[in-house]
């Protein structure tokens, strides 16, 4: 992208940023915003939008930004500007957020499933990586509560080479059954295999031969009876893609598997 180009994209931007400012229905959400920057700038930073606030610009030497974030999060009105902040706490190493973050996710699971809040959260947890809850980051892959965003846990647990893990990981390759019914017949419907196919990758973290035996069959995708769709326009095309999607985890994982 050439220099002008981000230039135009830059100026864009803030000039949507100043619209919504200026749109009276964002009050409350901006003075709010406008707090928050002002708590933090206390802290030697120099914010004053959301695009410049994200996680990219933090490391576990910024931890001091957890408790403001933590403070306003939950009292933003828009759900969209929520989500932007708590992504900012996915950095590693920022570990006084787990707790808020752990009671964020049992809120959001069934029976209130809040998938985009959860997605949200769930890519946070991931992203801090915080070892002292492995007992309670286990019970997120339990039956009764794994959802499609539960895929963020597992791909976590298997880069931290958790061997705990390991009976569930095996259980969830046909986790597809376990996915809840809001996601059916949707535009996010291929989401549904999401926990399946981390969980190839996840045992493949552990570069054990032995478990080939409980993978290779998704080298025949198309052999499985529950990778399916309902959705009438799309199936087709998402059902192609997501064979394709299957095999290619699958050789990459069984690759893995037996260069130990």
């Amino acid at each position: 992208m050439e220099r002008r180009e981000i230039d135009f994209i830059s100026k864009q931007l803030w000039k949507d940023e100043l619209a919504y400012r200026d749109n009276p229905k964002n009050a409350h959400d901006v003075k709010l915003e406008q707090e928050l920057f002002r708590e933090v700038n206390t802290l030697g930073y120099d914010f004053f939008w959301s695009l410049q606030f994200n996680r990219s610009k933090f490391s576990v030497k910024d931890k001091a930004i957890i408790s403001i974030i933590v403070k306003y999060v939950d009292r933003f009105e828009s759900s969209d500007l929520a989500n932007h902040y708590l992504c900012c706490l996915g950095v590693k190493g920022f570990y006084d957020a787990t707790e808020f973050l752990i009671n964020k996710y049992k809120q959001c699971v069934p029976p209130s499933y809040n998938a985009y809040v959860l997605n949200a959260v769930s890519q946070t947890i991931a992203n801090i990586r915080d070892s002292r809850y492995i007992d309670v980051y286990l019970d997120f892959l339990k039956d009764d509560v794994v959802v499609s965003e539960t895929w963020f846990i597992v791909q976590m647990l298997g880069r931290m080479k958790i061997e705990r893990a390991i009976p569930h990981f095996i259980r969830l390759l046909d986790g597809e059954r376990l996915i809840r019914e809001s996601r059916r017949g949707t535009v996010l419907e291929d989401s549904k295999f999401l926990v399946s196919q981390t969980s190839i990758e996840a045992l493949s973290q552990f570069k054990n031969p032995d478990y080939i035996k409980f993978i290779e069959k998704f080298l025949e995708p198309e052999k499985i009876p529950w990778i399916k769709f309902e959705e009438s326009k799309e199936a087709r095309a998402n059902l192609r893609a997501t064979y394709a999607t299957y095999k290619n985890i699958t050789k990459k994982a069984m690759g893995r598997m037996l260069s130990h």
